[in-house]
């Protein structure tokens, strides 16, 4: 929460000055500057930061552990202080906002494992000592309500992924994971679902973490 209280202190004049418009939304679209496709490789030093506004909304985001897209799919993991709570620390209810950030609803252990899918994601840049934020919006995959809403948000999407929170769906497969993907193919091949062409070539590309090559 402390790191939900600086990001907040830093933006909380722009709330302010946004709170004095009767388009909120409107103005929080003018805010945040949209880039089609944003890779974070790519701002070598602070200098460069500053072409972008505090704020960018993004339809896929390119890091160093992997590519996001709206509309993926993802899946939740789990919380990350068992031994303090059972909700999560990075993953909320709502959609995230500036405003609603210090009020935020964690998620608990019964959304363990959910399958969602990405409605926005947002960057933010470094400010007041803290590190670039990556901020993701979604929806159940199901389509059912969160909470009481259709909506939550992952606060911090690479602190989250590193506590386990979110499952990296761009991860490499570990050996067991490997092995369990090989025998499903296997058994889809003998039900014909699946090429022996197609199988070869998914061996050929497992072999390797299996063998620990």
């Amino acid at each position: 929460m402390f790191e939900r209280e600086i990001f907040f202190n830093h933006y909380k004049l722009i709330s302010f000055s946004m709170s004095r418009f009767p388009s909120f939304k409107n103005k929080i679209q003018v805010l945040n500057q949209l880039v089609e496709s944003f890779d974070v490789s790519s701002i070598k030093n602070k200098k460069e930061w500053k072409k972008y506004k505090s704020g960018i909304d993004t339809n896929e985001l390119k890091v160093e552990f992997g590519v996001f897209k709206v509309g993926s799919d993802l899946t939740l993991g789990n919380p990350s202080n068992k031994e303090i709570s059972l909700d999560f620390k990075l993953v909320t209810v709502n959609k995230f906002s500036i405003m609603g950030s210090m009020a935020a609803v964690p998620m608990n252990n019964s959304d363990s494992n959910l399958e969602i899918l990405i409605e926005r994601i947002r960057v933010y840049r470094p400010a007041m000592g803290q590190p670039m934020r990556l901020i993701v919006d979604f929806k159940r995959k199901d389509g059912a309500n969160i909470a009481f809403g259709k909506f939550g948000h992952i606060w911090d999407l690479s602190k989250a992924i590193s506590l386990g929170e979110f499952i990296n769906p761009n991860a490499p497969l570990n050996r067991q994971q490997a092995i369990a993907k090989l025998k499903e193919a296997k058994d889809l091949l003998e039900l014909d679902m699946m090429s022996k062409e197609e199988f070869d070539a998914l061996k050929a590309e497992l072999s390797p973490i299996i063998r620990g090559n």
